[in-house]
């Protein structure tokens, strides 16, 4: 285990690594016989993470044989306590499963929904063309887009996609220090 985990649980997660972090809950004290867990639900499958005790605090941890099993992809959390017949949500977040590029194949996409649709939108303005021509998306067709909307919609990916990767971070990103 970590020597310091992080108070919450982590934006993004690699699957096939072990992720802990520690809550204390002053309203909830795992010494009182409160219950900590996770339920992560994505558009295909669903996971519980159930914290230990660790004082009046709680460490959940899931391990890499748990996590190996996650798919890549956008997690709704939902945090909650339990104790006899009480059950508290506490909040709810949103959790990126990373892929596991140790064991992944040739081909695989690792670009997030947002940086597709940027590289989409900045191929199409790179093309110089004044509009979008017909195209369809979720179903839905579009066949007229004026220059200055594409732009618009571009920097607004743009925006979405470093948001995505200040959270999730990358080499370099992590200050360690030996005391």
């Amino acid at each position: 285990m970590a020597d310091n985990p992080p108070c919450s649980i982590p934006a993004a997660i690699t699957a096939g690594d072990t992720a802990t972090w520690r809550r204390v809950l002053d309203d909830y004290p795992a010494s009182a016989g409160w219950v900590l867990a996770y339920t992560l639900v994505s558009s295909t499958k669903a996971f519980t993470v159930t914290a230990t005790a660790d004082g009046d605090a709680f460490i959940a941890t899931a391990a890499a044989s748990v996590t190996a099993s996650w798919d890549a992809g956008t997690y709704r959390v939902a945090e909650y306590v339990s104790k006899n017949d009480e059950r508290y949500t506490l909040g709810t977040t949103t959790l990126r499963v990373l892929p596991n590029l140790a064991v992944a194949t040739s081909g695989l996409d690792t670009r997030t929904h947002a940086q597709k649709v940027l590289d989409s939108l900045n191929a199409w303005l790179e093309s110089k063309a004044p509009v979008a021509g017909a195209m369809e998306i979720n179903g839905r067709k579009i066949s007229w887009y004026p220059l200055p909307d594409l732009i618009k919609l571009r920097d607004r990916y743009r925006a979405e996609v470093a948001t995505e990767q200040r959270a999730t971070g990358g080499f370099g990103s992590r200050i360690l220090a030996v005391l």
